[in-house]
């Protein structure tokens, strides 16, 4: 008798354990989703998780996107980061595509919304949060954050975020089997989907994601303080009309509200749920996180008191990201035009840690035998909100050593970059002249 479609993914998936060797073997279904089955999978290095994706999803136009999206996840790979899972291996076995990765600890937050204490919510969101400012400082966005692609410990301790398989980098005009063509494609879960986005009315980019970033973790938390997933009555009440719920997504504001959950978060929550794009990008992926500061941002915001200069203008995401990728761009290219009139041929690097922080490096021989490499690390900071100024700061490395200084501030001004190159051009000599001092403990 013919296998049927989930017991040909489990025989697959015995059959690629078999061929890994001893110790390896299926030791359960750990989920289910919309292109695949996850088995548990135990292996001489620990628990794992193997995603044998369905035959739909294997072959034709179909599994041409997945092996790209597997190719991305890989070069992701082993990114060493606690709340988000990693994926060691992917491919195809048999004419399927698979995916390994390590298996999250716990299970579905969605399966577990009822039970999880109120005191608890805050640590979620911030790891959620965390998640999300890991992947955009690498140029990503999740685009499927929700709380059944989140794994939480029977503790309700520990978060780690699932399902990389439709991340996209955000200065991708294109994205993989998305927006080729006139073809418009959502890849995300409607109910979790802003209306920009579900009717695709905003051009993909840092802006778009951004938002869709802020209205996810809305979502999540909606779904910790109303103890259900966003929308769910009005979804099993238009099972048979998608286009009643479509409507419901893009004009319902979604009831936030909880006697035992406290007044900056039901405010939060409800903010980042906005329709509106333009007002919910304000919020900030660092507005999500458990930290003093910010929740007190937050409560002096509900009693009225903003913080910024008088006079001031709070940049959006996108605004802040242009003014330091011009500044980062200005900084490079003087820094290493210096450089090469010392005779030193530096390679270098721009990143971004977080949305509000960008880091332009340095690496060059120093030209002693057997000596490691001289590394030069410019950090560029946005300051607080309202300010119209950049906080940089200066790291020279040397091997396992580093030596570092913060510059005085610089006002967003057309001179801020060879400001900044001064600044740092300035504290050089003093920061090689640490290196050579006993005693120095790196500070």
């Amino acid at each position: 008798m013919a296998l049927n479609v989930e017991e040909q993914s489990l025989a697959i998936a015995r059959t690629w354990c078999a061929a890994q060797g001893d110790g390896w073997s299926v030791t359960d279904q750990a989920g289910r989703g919309g292109t695949a089955p996850v088995y548990g999978v135990d292996s001489p290095e620990g628990v794992k998780a193997l995603k044998i994706y369905d035959a739909a999803f294997s072959h034709g136009e179909k599994g041409e996107i997945e092996d790209l999206r597997i190719e991305q996840q890989k070069q992701l790979g082993r990114h060493g980061f606690p709340g988000m899972v990693e994926v060691h291996d992917g491919g195809r076995f048999q004419d399927r595509i698979f995916l390994l990765m390590n298996r999250a600890p716990g299970q579905e937050l969605e399966k577990r919304l009822a039970d999880v204490p109120a005191d608890k919510i805050r640590s979620i969101v911030d790891q959620v949060a965390k998640a999300a400012i890991f992947l955009r400082g690498r140029g990503l966005t999740h685009r499927d954050l929700k709380s059944a692609n989140v794994f939480i410990t029977d503790d309700f301790a520990h978060a780690t975020v699932l399902d990389l398989s439709v991340m996209r980098e955000i200065n991708d005009p294109v994205g993989i089997g998305t927006d080729q063509g006139d073809r418009l494609p959502v890849v995300a879960t409607a109910r979790y989907s802003p209306p920009e986005y579900l009717f695709r009315l905003l051009e993909p980019g840092p802006e778009a994601w951004h938002a869709l970033d802020v209205y996810q973790l809305g979502g999540l938390l909606h779904d910790l303080i109303m103890r259900e997933p966003l929308f769910e009555q009005a979804y099993h009440a238009a099972k048979d009309n998608r286009y009643r719920f479509a409507w419901t997504v893009a004009t319902v504001e979604p009831r936030v509200e909880a006697d035992d959950v406290d007044r900056d978060l039901l405010a939060l929550a409800r903010r980042a749920l906005d329709k509106d794009w333009r007002r919910r990008s304000r919020l900030k992926l660092e507005d999500f996180l458990n930290s003093t500061a910010v929740r007190q941002r937050r409560s002096l915001a509900m009693l009225g008191l903003g913080v910024s200069a008088p006079g001031g203008t709070d940049a959006s995401p996108a605004e802040v990201r242009r003014q330091l990728t011009d500044l980062g761009d200005k900084v490079r290219d003087e820094i290493t035009s210096r450089l090469r009139a010392l005779n030193v041929l530096p390679s270098h690097d721009v990143e971004w840690p977080d949305d509000e922080t960008c880091e332009v490096s340095f690496r060059w021989e120093s030209g002693q035998t057997g000596a490691e490499p001289v590394g030069l690390r410019i950090r560029l900071r946005r300051s607080p909100a309202g300010v119209q100024q950049t906080l940089p700061s200066v790291a020279l490395t040397w091997g396992d050593q580093e030596r570092g200084v913060d510059l005085p501030a610089v006002p967003w001004e057309d001179d801020a970059g060879r400001l900044v190159v001064d600044g740092v051009m300035q504290v050089l000599g003093e920061l090689a002249d640490r290196f050579m001092s006993a005693g120095q403990d790196g500070s």
